[in-house]
């Protein structure tokens, strides 16, 4: 599947920067976070209307994706890349000029729909190079590198916090931005030839969702991807008010904690590309639902023991595992269906967002009291996602029991 100039690129280049693209997103929302009283502050703002940057930041990243989605299958996927991260590295200068947290906040809805082309054509790039067990490899590779954001945000957020003011950390956003930017224009070939691209017009992208979201094939897989990434997002929601307010850990403790588990994804990401030499990822996915439905049992259980540790031990099994088989799912999807990889990326993107936001509502709602506010709704989201792919295999869907070998 590699076009002739592909050969002079080189794919774990290629998979750093795409991995450098995806990473806007968390280093946009985890890095500021410990910045919000200090921007409250400085914008004369109330708390509230502060953490609302937050929330229309998530909704730019879900109605971004169904715009760069069609752009990325209409015009190859750089040009569309490339407006997406200058996007996002000018929305980021001008969070640094504004004076009012009306602007502010509208400036960051703008800043998401920039930061999630990085998103959306990763997933689409590696479909372009990729089949099969090669495409689950690269997904797999490009999950760890990604999983460094989320790790290493909140850490450099509040160094740069507490030694150069918040303004450092949008000026580091703009940094990244700029980058990735760079590497992304030298470095990235174009993996979507003129002869396989899609209209533009409106009506033709209305008629490629729609048929993309009416192909179980396709549908099935992109849900179960979702509810099992909604683990990481229920880990993230709950983990501050059970580990600091329950537990009563400090702030580099919790952060220490923070960082070990989220390295569980990159543990199960190395093991998932020594499986893949073995198996195909629908294989890995049959093994990988059912453990995690078990291990989700077993952390509820232990949500009621009292027991810090024994919380950490299934919680980190259970983050881990959503590492090894998320990449297996995305990668089915993203060969089933007929719609254009742009679409068929952007849906999955929206789908998992929409699911996160479920999941991360319902821990936010259960309070801070116990520690099943934020086990149950993981295992729900794990017996639901299992049941799913169960249905999908028995028939619902034209799930195939092998995956195309890699091209």
């Amino acid at each position: 599947m590699l076009q002739a100039d592909h050969g002079k690129a080189s794919m774990g280049l290629i998979t750093g920067v795409l991995a450098l693209l995806s990473i806007f997103p968390p280093v946009a929302t985890d890095m500021y976070l410990s910045a919000m009283d200090d921007i409250a502050l400085a914008f004369h703002a109330s708390e509230t209307a502060t953490e609302l940057s937050l929330s229309i930041f998530f909704l730019g990243l879900c109605v971004g994706q169904f715009i760069m989605g069609p752009l990325m299958d209409g015009f190859g996927r750089k040009p569309p890349l490339l407006a997406g991260a200058g996007l996002f590295i000018l929305s980021s200068i001008g969070l640094l000029i504004v004076d009012d947290i009306a602007t502010f906040n509208a400036l960051r809805f703008i800043q998401a729909i920039g930061a999630c082309s990085g998103m959306v054509v990763g997933r689409a790039v590696v479909n372009d190079l990729h089949s099969g067990r090669e495409a689950a490899r690269m997904m797999t590779i490009l999950v760890m590198l990604m999983t460094l954001g989320p790790i290493l945000s909140p850490f450099l957020g509040s160094l740069l916090l507490s030694s150069l003011g918040w303004e450092s950390i949008f000026f580091t956003m703009v940094g990244i931005g700029i980058v990735a930017f760079v590497l992304a224009a030298v470095a990235l070939p174009e993996t979507l030839p003129p002869e396989k691209r899609s209209a533009t017009t409106l009506p033709h992208i209305a008629r490629a969702f729609a048929s993309a979201g009416s192909q179980r094939a396709f549908l099935l897989p992109a849900i179960v991807a979702g509810l099992v990434q909604g683990g990481i997002f229920a880990f993230i929601t709950g983990s501050s008010g059970i580990f600091q307010g329950i537990y009563g850990l400090g702030n580099v403790a919790y952060g220490l904690l923070f960082a070990f588990i989220a390295a569980a994804l990159i543990c199960f990401g190395r093991v998932n590309t020594r499986l893949l030499n073995r198996y195909e990822p629908r294989q890995i996915a049959d093994a990988g639902l059912p453990v995690f439905a078990l291990s989700a049992l077993a952390l509820t259980i232990s949500a009621s023991l009292g027991n810090m540790w024994l919380l950490v031990l299934p919680l980190w099994i259970t983050v881990g595992l959503v590492g090894l088989i998320t990449p297996n799912v995305v990668s089915i999807a993203m060969e089933l269906g007929h719609a254009g990889s742009g679409i068929r990326s952007a849906l999955l993107g929206g789908l998992q967002f929409a699911i996160a936001f479920t999941v991360s509502g319902s821990v936010a709602l259960g309070g801070t009291d116990s520690a099943l506010s934020m086990c149950l709704p993981i295992l729900i989201a794990s017996l639901l996602a299992l049941a799913l792919w169960k249905f999908a295999q028995a028939g619902g869907s034209d799930l195939p029991r092998e995956c195309p070998s890699a091209g």
